[in-house]
């Protein structure tokens, strides 16, 4: 959604603003013009209660709280920003007014012809007539709601289907197949004729990613996994050092305590110190005990970081496995739906190779410029602007 905020001075120049609303208003190059039946929304910063969702009336006006009808048919949004701004001054409302404007909801367009469902169509940015034919459900030839098989466009639109879904699903099998090798290339399988190379391309190269992708992921996590492993090692080797060292003070903490017990005997050393060395000794006991605590816990990470990824690679096999099972339970579900549709096709009198003629889909958009209506030859990608009048018309495949 296009939103235009064009600032205005700190100090307010009224004549200026009085004089831009009345001048005629040119849109920037590439700009879009407001029409009868868009929906502006207008936000008035210092005042917002004045602003609000205003639709243009046929007569190409909005109407806003206090300003009444604002004619901006025919402008574009930073030309209807500066005439509401210019009001607000000159009704002496605001004197340094901010105001906002942007498109809240497009006019409708319109698609006609063969097409399942005829009609207004909700406008949105970046529309083309391929997006506009899917809106309307897709083309439909009169001629074939004609046949005395009323349901034959139903089944060809089914047959293509299922050879797309086949499809998808034999490159997923290839994809899970790769994977399970470790191989970083699936062997693309055939398409077939229904599908456009370009399009079975497409699919085949999105499954490679996904190949890529899920093979990067359980490397990274086979090297995470190693990598925690190694800390725990490094943790539990430092933890060994220390109690090493721990056990020596100990010793020598015990050592001290024992000469001291002599000297405090003989009357040589003051009962306090000898409580002091004990309280030492006591404090280096409680230092071991936590250092060996600590050990405890880094092994069992480890262990259980290794058990991780031992099992890892069991576990992505079982996940592949099952993956592969449902892919295989599709393409024989599939395989026998697409014998069911041929047979209903051929049923009906048609060659099953006809649902690969491509009728030929011609489009022709009403446009209005200035005032004036224009009829442009369009293709799947020319856009479609609000208010146009798309005319479709298909021509029959041939008779089989």
């Amino acid at each position: 959604m296009v939103l235009f905020h064009l600032s205005v001075s700190s100090r307010p120049v009224a004549w200026a603003l009085l004089l831009a609303s009345l001048l005629p208003a040119v849109p920037a190059l590439g700009e879009s013009l407001v029409e009868p039946g868009d929906t502006l929304h207008v936000s008035i910063l210092d005042a917002p209660k004045l602003g609000g969702d205003s639709k243009i009336d046929a007569d190409g006006r909005i109407v806003l709280p206090q300003l009444g009808g604002i004619a901006v048919a025919g402008l574009g949004l930073d030309a209807i920003k500066a005439r509401i701004e210019a009001l607000l001054v000159k009704r002496d409302i605001l004197k340094a007014p901010s105001v906002l404007v942007r498109i809240a909801r497009y006019r409708p367009f319109y698609v006609g012809g063969d097409v399942r469902r005829q009609g207004a169509v909700d406008y949105e940015p970046g529309l083309t007539v391929r997006h506009s034919l899917i809106l309307a459900g897709g083309v439909e030839s009169a001629d074939e709601e004609k046949l005395p098989q009323g349901g034959i466009a139903a089944l060809r639109a089914k047959w293509k289907d299922s050879n797309y879904q086949l499809f998808q699903v034999n490159s997923r099998i290839a994809q899970l197949e790769a994977e399970l090798t470790r191989n970083d290339k699936a062997i693309a399988p055939a398409a077939p004729a229904a599908i456009p190379a370009g399009e079975a391309q497409a699919v085949i190269a999105l499954d490679q990613n996904i190949l890529h992708d899920r093979l990067a992921t359980w490397t990274g996590s086979q090297a995470h996994l190693r990598e925690g492993m190694a800390l725990f090692d490094l943790e539990i080797d430092v933890l060994a050092k220390q109690a090493d060292l721990q056990r020596k003070e100990q010793q020598l903490d015990k050592d001290q305590v024992e000469n001291a017990r002599k000297l405090v005997d003989k009357g040589l050393l003051p009962l306090p110190r000898l409580q002091e060395l004990q309280h030492e000794e006591s404090r280096a006991t409680r230092d071991l005990l936590d250092n060996q605590a600590y050990m405890a816990r880094a092994r069992q990470g480890r262990a259980s970081v290794e058990y991780d990824l031992n099992s890892a690679d069991i576990k992505w096999r079982v996940e592949i496995r099952q993956k592969l099972r449902d892919a295989m339970l599709d393409r024989v579900r599939l395989k026998t739906e697409l014998d069911v549709i041929s047979a209903q096709i051929l049923n009906a009198g048609i060659a099953v190779e006809e649902t690969l003629a491509k009728p030929q889909i011609d489009v022709v958009i009403y446009r209005s410029v200035s005032g004036h209506e224009e009829s442009i030859k369009a293709g799947m990608e020319t856009a479609v602007l609000p208010g146009d009048i798309l005319d479709v018309s298909l021509t029959p495949s041939p008779a089989g």
